[in-house]
């Protein structure tokens, strides 16, 4: 059989028919007014619907739209409601910035602490490092020093055991004068 044949077509809707039927769902003949219509097969298609058929109550209830507010009906319940949760909103808005600035603040002070210690660690290490040329310089002079004194001491010794006249001058100007 075509699809769309004559046979076909009432033969689907002899199997929709018996599948509704099984379900306890059979047709019937309603008489209403002609806005009413729309309604009344939007309530019947939610009730009939293969996944999850509603119950005729809620089926006439949805499609009549028994859930919506009326548009101009809204309840002053609902309006001081509505009210009452934007001003807890604004507040807590109001308390989010206050929070925000606050940390921001605290971030501002946390920023300058460390540049201030940054700032002594830097001072700190140049002294570090003056300390440690001017430790270099000494030990340089104090090598220096140490190498004349000890070419100072040989001179010494030397001129101490030159003979005669001399040497006599020297070891008493030493202080290490021998009796002859």
């Amino acid at each position: 059989m075509a699809k769309n044949s004559r046979d076909g077509n009432r033969e689907r809707a002899a199997r929709r028919r018996a599948a509704l039927a099984e379900r306890g769902i059979k047709q019937v003949l309603l008489m209403a007014p002609e806005q009413a219509h729309p309604l009344l097969k939007h309530a019947a298609s939610l009730m009939t619907r293969d996944d999850d058929p509603l119950e005729p109550r809620a089926a006439l209830r949805r499609a009549g739209g028994a859930n919506e507010p009326e548009p101009g009906d809204a309840s002053p319940g609902l309006a001081a409601e509505l009210e009452a949760a934007k001003a807890r909103i604004a507040e807590i808005e109001r308390q989010a910035e206050a929070q925000r600035v606050m940390a921001d603040d605290a971030a501002e002070r946390q920023r300058r602490l460390l540049e201030v210690e940054q700032e002594k660690a830097r001072a700190s290490a140049e002294e570090a490092q003056k300390a440690a040329r001017s430790a270099q310089a000494a030990e340089g002079r104090a090598a220096e020093a140490l190498r004349r004194a000890e070419k100072a001491e040989a001179a010494i010794s030397q001129a101490k055991t030159m003979p005669g006249i001399k040497g006599r001058l020297v070891r008493w100007l030493a202080g290490d004068v021998l009796p002859d």
